[in-house]
């Protein structure tokens, strides 16, 4: 039975088949946007941001579509009778999957660029927040495609071993589950069907099927592989989907710190106002006051001395 890999997070397969199709790594280079190093951050401003992530979106979109059409070419597969048909939906299947995957490599890389820009000290508190939620929810919706494309693939890899196990059956019928399964998960598992199915007592029958056999064997290990990376490039993008979380909220924390300063100073203004306030008022009562006593010692004065 097909294992699922998705969940072999630290896993993989030892070893790299040079028939597999590899998710490999995008040269920022060729991405075209931006002022991107290895080196250090590269902001964006908006209009440089929200071109890069509508290109990540309509490549996402691309992504989507082959992902039907690569599951028609797996349902293909499964059914193809004929040897020279099943090879031509394996080629136009195999390079319809070299350019999905070069595609998720490239959004991938275009993803990491704008979490990139957040971390990018020029732009102001808004910006970054701004940006980074939107980094964040194409991340998580690319995730999402993510895990249908590694589901699809899964379930393709479990109905071919399903297939291959039949197959072998019919080499030898009284080959135990376990036997089946180890001759299918053995590295070596092309020879193992060979000395089978040559050592059986229906070798005219054995002999028909081996071919097949050893393509779609060899033809897991591709999907296999492909699964190993899909799940790898998952823990990836949730890495950065909770990183950029942590931007977002120390960004919202520094924000409501900041405002909180402005709220606290405010006060302190309205406080010196008041404070103010009152002693222009003690100061005026203290005029008042002198100038009652100086009425009161010149009215004393007239009455006492100038009027006698």
């Amino acid at each position: 039975m097909g294992r699922d890999r998705f969940e072999e997070l630290q896993g993989g397969y030892g070893g790299q088949d040079d028939t597999a199709i590899e998710l490999g790594a995008f040269d920022a280079r060729h991405a075209g946007y931006g002022n991107y190093d290895n080196g250090g951050n590269a902001g964006y401003g908006d209009g440089q941001f929200f071109k890069l992530l509508d290109s990540a979106k309509a490549q996402m979109e691309v992504i989507e579509e082959s992902i039907k059409q690569i599951a028609y070419w797996h349902e293909q597969a499964l059914e193809a009778t004929s040897e020279h048909k099943y090879h031509q939906i394996i080629f136009d299947r195999d390079n319809l999957v070299s350019e999905t995957n070069a595609h998720i490599s490239e959004v991938k890389q275009n993803l990491e660029n704008l979490a990139q820009s957040v971390d990018d000290p020029a732009i102001s508190k808004s910006q970054r927040i701004a940006q980074a939620t939107r980094q964040q929810s194409l991340a998580k919706k690319f995730s999402e495609l993510l895990q249908r494309y590694h589901q699809m693939e899964y379930q393709y890899s479990k109905r071919n071993r399903d297939r291959l196990a039949r197959q072998y059956r019919i080499a030898r019928p009284d080959a135990t589950d376990d036997e089946v399964a180890a001759a299918i998960d053995n590295d070596q598992a092309g020879q193992v069907f060979a000395q089978s199915v040559m050592s059986s007592s229906r070798q005219n029958d054995a002999r028909r099927v081996l071919r097949d056999v050893e393509e779609r064997q060899a033809d897991i290990k591709k999907i296999d592989q492909t699964i190993s990376q899909l799940a790898e490039m998952f823990v990836e993008i949730s890495d950065m989907v909770n990183r950029q979380q942590e931007t977002i909220d120390s960004i919202e924390s520094a924000v409501e710190d900041t405002h909180g300063n402005v709220e606290s100073a405010h006060k302190e203004v309205k406080q010196a106002i008041v404070y103010r306030i009152k002693a222009r008022k003690k100061i005026w009562i203290a005029l008042l006051l002198l100038i009652i006593i100086i009425i009161i010692i010149v009215v004393i004065i007239y009455f006492t001395v100038i009027k006698k």
